[in-house]
């Protein structure tokens, strides 16, 4: 089997905006969806989200990606993920090279029949979910997604709040006090701490007993970070920041900066790369819970990688729910349980709706060998 092109679709749904923060602005989204084409007639496909940045990665692909894919052999996906990923050390966002990794890993499973986290070697058919909210004005707002989300039968939730540690604290207990002890919660504020802040923060969210503290501060603070994690109780997650690659997480796991490695998996070089990541995690007896917020294709690959992984425990699924399901047939809920079931399909496993996504193409092109 040859791989004959790649297309990209970049997509500009109506209404479809995101906030990253407080003191961000409002940014629309773009989606990019991938197709790997082959002699055979099997397809690829992925799909990548980026708010602002709209046509990174289909430019990466036409600039330097597609070289280092077309005419090879679609299941020779170490040796094209070797070659697209070495690009990536120079100044080239690896959002491309993940795409690309993903549609891969879809192509393997339509070809053989099979879900990717089958093809992994599956450790578990079904995942628990947390809910993952984005940022709101008001307390008050924290608090109705998080009875939500209990409602709807989630038994963990992670809020993104403010990135002001006095602020947060007060949304934290806020949302303990109205969910009560039993359910699991975290807190991101996506790396907006200093040190002393982060430390405050984290002394709180002990009194309050949350399950993790994620991101605290700057990923490339390993000092600031394994203090941190020596002196507060609530597990302290590192490293979603880091997004050249494998090669950041061994200073991370020496350094002990962090009770928990977390990862982008659409940032991060794929599939292929959560595996090498999920490895050296488990060689350290650290769990690697990744970032599954995403387009239903980016959350489809976490979910793949988690089902196959025996160091990494939750889905993390977007509330509220649909935000960046766009042109799908086939979407990714929770159940009333709070888990994830895996998906029977072959490849990825959820169905993309090609006249809903042509209808909302804002540029398309296709590449050849």
């Amino acid at each position: 089997m040859k791989i004959t092109g790649v297309t990209t679709n970049l997509v500009r749904p109506e209404n479809y905006d995101f906030k990253w923060g407080d003191d961000q602005p409002v940014v629309p989204i773009a989606l990019t969806f991938v197709r790997i084409h082959t002699d055979e007639g099997v397809e690829g496909c992925a799909s990548t989200w980026l708010p602002g940045a709209h046509s990174e990665v289909a430019e990466t692909i036409a600039q330097f990606t597609r070289h280092s894919v077309i005419g090879r052999d679609p299941l020779d996906r170490e040796l094209i993920w070797q070659d697209m990923m070495r690009l990536t050390r120079n100044t080239i966002s690896p959002k491309a090279a993940s795409a690309v990794d993903i549609a891969l890993w879809d192509l393997a499973g339509h070809a053989a029949d099979l879900p990717i986290y089958q093809l992994l070697g599956a450790h578990t058919h079904r995942a628990p979910a947390y809910a993952s909210t984005t940022s709101f004005p008001q307390v008050s707002q924290f608090v109705d997604i998080a009875l939500e989300s209990k409602k709807l039968g989630f038994n963990a939730l992670k809020l993104h709040a403010y990135g002001d540690p006095d602020r947060d604290i007060e949304v934290c207990r806020e949302v303990r006090n109205a969910v009560g002890p039993s359910m699991r919660l975290m807190l991101d504020p996506v790396n907006a701490y200093d040190f002393l802040g982060a430390m405050r923060v984290g002394h709180a969210l002990d009194e309050l007993d949350f399950y993790w503290f994620e991101a605290p501060t700057h990923d490339e603070d390993v000092a600031g970070l394994a203090r941190l994690t020596r002196e507060l109780k609530t597990p302290v997650a590192t490293g979603e920041s880091l997004v050249r690659g494998i090669w950041d997480f061994p200073n991370l796991l020496t350094s002990e900066a962090g009770d928990i490695i977390r990862c982008i998996g659409d940032a991060i070089g794929g599939i292929t790369g959560m595996r090498k990541i999920g490895s050296l995690c488990e060689a350290f007896n650290r769990n690697l819970e990744t970032h599954s917020y995403g387009s239903t294709l980016v959350q489809a690959a976490h979910l793949h990688f988690i089902l196959s992984a025996p160091n990494s425990e939750y889905m993390e699924v977007p509330v509220p729910s649909g935000m960046l399901d766009f042109g799908m047939v086939d979407v990714i809920t929770a159940d009333d349980d709070g888990f994830v079931t895996a998906p029977t399909k072959p490849g990825l496993g959820y169905a993309v709706d090609w006249d809903v996504v042509e209808d909302a193409t804002v540029s398309k092109a296709v590449w050849t060998a």
